[in-house]
């Protein structure tokens, strides 16, 4: 009988096992194939038709630009899902982080539309005008610390949430045990983190001098593609392991560190 209960809750405990494990995935076609054929797209229409790429791609109503606001609503949607949640209610924590993250995505697609007159086309206010730089009915070319810096603070996160502690885990998987592995990036957040920190560190060291060669015109558009993309995947990742938590019975959180 001893023997049966041993080996009844070692199946239980491999078959949540493998249920945590499953909610760190997501389709590889979507995080790892489709970020690297719209790098290649982008990459290569920009050297092969630099007038289509300008008419087409960038500017305020092109293919690139839609994406950043396409994208964020999409993670709003996410996060919003992940809000209707019990576990995300009754977790502070957790229902606080997830909703900066739905106001942050409703911020970068609102704020990339200038919202909503890239489409409709109303006139800004001359007051307005005076003190936003391109005269846009948006906040973040009226300061810095509406734009540069929470980008910057963005981009930190993406380098050390999503690039160093995935690669670090790696080799020391306990780094993902404990009360706060729920808010780490997972490891299919890679891609975008790194296709993303590549092309502006790119741009940034031709600036310097230190070569030519162009990956990525305006690089800073194409980062931003893939930041979006970096907030998507997380927070479908995030949902994912709460419901998998939920299904093995378990806390949104860890009580206590695993050791």
């Amino acid at each position: 009988m001893s023997h049966l209960s041993d080996t009844t809750a070692r199946a239980a405990e491999a078959q949540t096992t493998l249920r945590l494990q499953g909610a760190e995935r997501l389709p590889a076609l979507l995080y790892l194939w489709m970020p690297l054929v719209v790098a290649l797209v982008l990459s290569l229409t920009w050297h092969l038709s630099p007038a289509f790429y300008k008419a087409y791609l960038v500017g305020e109503i092109g293919i690139l630009e839609a994406t950043h606001v396409i994208v964020p609503l999409i993670s709003v949607v996410v996060a919003a899902r992940i809000l209707l949640l019990q576990e995300a209610r009754e977790d502070r924590m957790v229902f606080v982080w997830i909703l900066l993250g739905l106001l942050g995505s409703i911020y970068m697609a609102g704020e990339e539309a200038s919202w909503g007159q890239h489409y409709a086309g109303w006139l800004t206010p001359e007051n307005w005008q005076a003190i936003n730089d391109q005269g846009e009915t948006n906040l973040h070319n009226t300061s810095s610390w509406l734009d540069q810096k929470p980008r910057t603070l963005l981009e930190i996160g993406v380098i050390v949430g999503g690039i160093i502690i995935p690669l670090l885990a790696l080799r020391r998987p306990s780094i993902r045990e404990g009360r706060f592995a729920l808010f780490l990036p997972p490891l299919v957040c890679l891609p975008v983190a790194v296709i993303g920190e590549v092309a502006k560190m790119w741009e940034r060291l031709q600036s310097l001098g230190a070569w030519d060669a162009i990956i990525f015109y305006q690089a800073s558009e194409v980062q931003e593609l893939y930041l979006s993309l970096f907030i998507l995947f997380y927070l479908m990742v995030f949902r994912n392991r709460l419901l998998a938590r939920r299904a093995a019975g378990l806390p949104a959180r860890p009580l206590a560190a695993t050791r």
